[in-house]
């Protein structure tokens, strides 16, 4: 195949011209990799550091490729000034390694978060390998997003006076909205509409006005648990007073299942408490407990809106507390382990990307944290099933206004935040092997990135 490539249009204005010694080429990533595609973005701003926000500088943007072992050649040269570089090479050939050059104005880009420094990261070794597929026929295509947080006016933890949060700009006050907006767009118009898990924090605080403005946002790419289902996330618990959440979308640790035109079945859980951490009530298991007594077998995707494993608890910043709690997630693994066509587990609340390890060593299921689509890293994330497994893909949102918000979001908490979020690109995309040979194909087009 012959690697051709495409770029997003964007600037995160206002940005500067270039001014010789002050660009900085930095936080290189090699976001999503698909069996045929790679998306590579970095950004362009000045080299001054301190509390503030850099500022942002356009400049041009290249990128050369080639295959580890053979020649690289320039596939991507637009000299258009820009701060968000974001270019998608495709045309590749899947399972094979890649080294690539990535630079503006000639000017080296460098990787700058944890994840993107360590050893043996894509990164820093400048290569990736891309995806193979799982064996047997295509079935279909599941999106999950979370942490939308409608209503919300700033993002990050508030800490009086100290800049741990980040307050955007005039135009950019309605950014939860201009992030979600953008992610069922993309959804639409690019990745063929596949069925929906909005996984909580939906609103920022259960506002009656926060959610109409997600319903009507929902309802507009289609019908609920048809086309969506969406889960209570923290910021969604029922008010004192009143529970507008309940009365838009689903009632207070209800469970609900939605059965996909494959014949999978997602089961969507409420793992809501009073605060930031989570439990399971009594009824509730009752209730999940009768949907998988009745077809254990059946192949079954779970999402709750707090991870469920202690790597997940004890791995986070903010702790065990801000988790489900320890006896809830020990028992909710036992009811997955014991219904072997449950093979993945969905969770957001921590905005990070990041593949979990189960607390039991014998159980079908994966767990996975999905990152926020309201802020850094911005997107959402496909699950492709195979007869013989699925792949993972992580998709930052490529609307300009998008990107314009997911510079400045990156610099939340003093700027650490964006170290434990971004994942690694093993994280963001990957391959699982599992027999979902009960499920059929859904008559979804096989996306373009899978057809080989």
């Amino acid at each position: 195949m012959d690697p051709k490539t495409s770029t997003v249009t964007t600037e995160a204005a206002p940005a500067s011209t270039l001014i010789r010694g002050r660009l900085l080429v930095t936080d290189l990533e090699v976001l999503t990799v698909t069996p045929t595609s790679a998306v590579i973005s970095w950004v362009t701003h000045a080299t001054k550091y301190g509390l503030a926000i850099p500022e942002p500088i356009a400049a041009g943007t290249e990128v050369m490729i080639g295959k580890v072992g053979g020649p690289m050649q320039l596939v991507h040269d637009d000299p258009t000034p820009r701060v968000y570089h974001v270019v998608e090479i495709s045309g590749l050939e899947p399972g094979c390694t890649y080294r690539f050059r990535a630079s503006s104005d000639g000017q080296l880009a460098a990787a700058a978060l944890r994840p993107t420094k360590t050893a043996g990261c894509c990164e820093r070794t400048r290569q990736f390998t891309t995806l193979t597929l799982p064996k047997g026929r295509y079935l279909s295509t599941i999106a999950v997003v979370n942490d939308i947080h409608i209503g919300e006016h700033r993002q990050g933890i508030v800490l009086g006076a100290l800049p741990t949060s980040v307050l955007p700009h005039a135009d950019q006050a309605d950014y939860p909205r201009i992030m979600a907006a953008a992610a069922l767009d993309e959804l639409t118009s690019r990745h063929q509409h596949p069925l929906l898990i909005a996984n909580g924090d939906i609103t920022y605080d259960n506002a009656p006005e926060q959610n109409i403005v997600a319903r009507e946002l929902l309802d507009g790419y289609g019908r609920q648990n048809h086309d969506w289902v969406a889960t209570r996330g923290n910021h969604d618990h029922p008010r004192r007073d009143d529970d507008p959440f309940g009365e838009y979308f689903a009632g207070y640790q209800q469970t609900q299942t939605v059965t996909e035109a494959s014949g999978l079945r997602v089961l969507a859980m409420d793992s809501t408490r009073g605060s930031g951490g989570g439990w399971i009530t009594p009824d509730q298991y009752e209730q999940i407990m009768t949907e998988l007594i009745h077809e254990p077998e059946r192949p079954t995707l779970a999402c709750t809106h707090h991870p469920v494993t202690t790597d997940a608890a004890w791995s986070s910043a903010s702790g065990p507390q801000f988790m489900l709690r320890g006896r809830d997630r020990l028992r909710l693994q036992l009811i997955e382990r014991q219904a072997p066509g449950v093979f993945l587990h969905l969770a957001g609340h921590t905005h990070r990307m990041r593949r979990n390890r189960a607390d039991l060593g014998d159980t079908n299921a994966h767990y996975l944290e999905n990152a926020a689509c309201a802020a850094y890293p911005g997107g959402f994330t496909l699950v492709h099933l195979f007869e013989g497994g699925y792949l993972v893909n992580f998709w930052r949102l490529s609307d300009p206004e998008a990107l314009r918000w997911i510079y400045r979001s990156r610099w939340q908490s003093l700027g650490i935040g964006a170290h434990l979020m971004l994942g690694s690109t093993a994280d963001r995309n990957h391959r699982v092997d599992v027999d979902l040979s009960g499920l059929i194909p859904s008559g979804r087009p096989v996306p373009a990135e899978l057809v080989c």
